[in-house]
């Protein structure tokens, strides 16, 4: 009886050693993740630091509230979230508008078709369209 209970007693040992090895390895490897995330959401590093004292302080409860408290966007996707809104803003500035109805125009319209104003003069002498508030003709010099 007593080998049975010293067996018993070993395969717990070993159990206990292994479930500890298991749960530092996974404790470790927690913080490695959220240094990596974190690294990759800011570039503050009191921030940083904040989220890596939590998960090590706090072992599994510290990896719960960095994944509530995180920045929602990575440094990676702000970046091409400001790229799309650049390109949006220089789509809506290369745009041709009518300066009396706003509405959309080509570039090479005379009148606009929405209201008839005249957008641009056509040269006399090459009849290459011109700006309104153009004196000369940069085609042709007339």
């Amino acid at each position: 009886m007593d080998a049975i209970v010293e067996q018993l007693g070993t395969a717990l040992r070993a159990a206990l050693v292994f479930l500890g090895a298991f749960g530092l390895a996974l404790w470790l490897s927690t913080a490695i993740w959220v240094f990596r995330d974190i690294r990759a959401r800011t570039r503050d590093i009191f921030a940083v630091l904040l989220a890596l004292l939590l998960v090590l302080l706090l072992p599994f409860a510290g990896m719960l509230l960095y994944l509530l408290l995180r920045p929602r966007e990575t440094l990676a996707e702000q970046y091409e979230r400001s790229l799309e809104e650049e390109a949006l803003l220089q789509e809506i500035e290369e745009r041709n508008v009518c300066p009396a109805c706003h509405e959309s125009v080509e570039d090479d319209f005379l009148l606009c078709p929405n209201c008839s104003t005249r957008l641009k003069n056509r040269c006399t002498n090459c009849t290459r369209m011109m700006k309104l508030d153009w004196n000369i003709c940069p085609y042709c010099g007339t």
